[in-house]
């Protein structure tokens, strides 16, 4: 009966899904010759045995898009195709994006990556709303944009996971990797305190229209309803429409394939930014020794040395049998997304999916699209 069910489910996904001729041709990093047509029988395959209902992917190459589609249905129930305007949940694929845009502020001297983020705002940081539970802790004078973009703030990644439901410091600012949220939260509170703006009309400004991400968004807009890719089966629909009403630095994005590979385009072709700018925007600034993305640090066993594995300024950095590569994650309840660029080989690859139980394909897809056998998916809890 399963097999009966995935065929079926497999039938309606070529049926409604494609949303592009397969004409296209690339090279993966070991050198062999990839086209559309291959790569999408290959992907709605791998829908249909991990139960993925929506399925955005686009391949970079040599300076431009290779390869892009948009499979699937907007919803299970009403079996609405998705198109090349349905838009997606980023989850954490937004922190590079929000990357992109503080070292933009960078390069025009308005931000400065060592500078306390305490000195750009009007009054003590622990005087907001927001930021009152660090009132008796003076470490918040330390923190700075290295920091938050490294994951070195001390911060926990959500203050609603501590039992008090209060935000405090799990280390000391610049002392160890700490994967975070909050302190991404916290940087966008000063780039907008800088600007006067909100993050969603900074991004616009600055880096959604002039990179051509015409489907990217940190906010809801009325122009993605009833085209949006989601599990509404489990009521996230309307949850994900309200909690889209406040840009979220961390994790807010709604974008599509194409859009995130124009990003990463412009990241591997310096567009929008210099070259060094890029370059200080990708050096690794702390290497990574814990055995998975939230465990402890100094209980990785070796493999993470083995591999090189860092973060750099709003990436993670890697060394696999085809160079080094930056790359995130993006992991929600009903979504799972990736992102990783080998520059050495001006090679990319970004996964944007919905299901309804995670289940593991991305490596799957990531071997038969571009080749790659070396990112840290067991790390990512992939």
């Amino acid at each position: 009966m399963r097999t009966i069910r995935a065929f079926s489910f497999l039938v309606a996904l070529v049926l409604l899904g494609a949303s592009a001729p397969a004409q296209n041709r690339w090279k993966t990093l070991a050198g062999e010759s990839k086209d559309g047509r291959g790569a999408e029988e290959f992907l709605l395959k791998v829908m249909a045995q991990a139960g993925v209902s929506g399925l955005s992917v686009a391949v970079v190459q040599d300076g431009a898009i290779v390869f892009q589609r948009t499979l699937g249905v907007v919803d299970r129930e009403t079996r609405q195709p998705v198109d090349d305007k349905t838009v997606f949940r980023g989850a954490s694929l937004s922190k590079p994006v929000f990357a992109w845009l503080v070292m933009k502020h960078v390069e025009e001297g308005r931000l400065e990556l060592d500078k306390p983020l305490y000195t750009y705002l009007a009054k003590p940081l622990p005087e907001y709303p927001d930021y009152l539970d660090l009132g008796g802790d003076e470490r918040w004078r330390k923190l700075t944009a290295r920091m938050v973009l490294d994951h070195t703030t001390g911060f926990p990644n959500w203050r609603r996971m501590n039992v008090s439901r209060k935000l405090d410091f799990k280390a000391s600012p610049g002392e160890r990797f700490g994967y975070s949220g909050e302190g991404y939260k916290l940087l966008q509170f000063v780039l907008e305190q800088v600007n006067g703006k909100d993050l969603n009309s900074i991004a616009r400004e600055k880096m959604f229209e002039p990179l051509g991400m015409g489907q990217t968004g940190f906010l809801w807009e009325p122009r993605f309803d009833g085209n949006f890719a989601v599990e509404l089966e489990a009521g996230l629909g309307p949850l994900i429409k309200r909690t889209r009403t406040v840009a979220n630095s961390a994790g807010s994005l709604l974008t599509n394939a194409p859009d995130y590979g124009r990003f990463l385009l412009a990241m591997m072709e310096a567009r929008g930014l210099k070259r060094q700018t890029i370059e200080t925007m990708l050096k690794p600034q702390v290497q990574i020794t814990s055995k998975s993305l939230f465990a402890p640090p100094g209980t990785d066993g070796g493999q993470n040395r083995a591999i090189q594995l860092a973060w750099a300024l709003g990436w993670g950095r890697f060394r696999g049998v085809a160079g080094e590569a930056y790359f995130h994650l993006g992991l929600e309840e009903g979504c799972q997304d990736y992102a990783v660029v080998y520059p050495e080989r001006r090679t990319g690859l970004v996964i944007l999916s919905v299901q309804r139980e995670l289940k593991g394909f991305t490596g799957d897809v990531l071997k038969e699209l571009i080749g790659d056998v070396s990112s840290p998916l067991g790390w990512l809890g992939y």
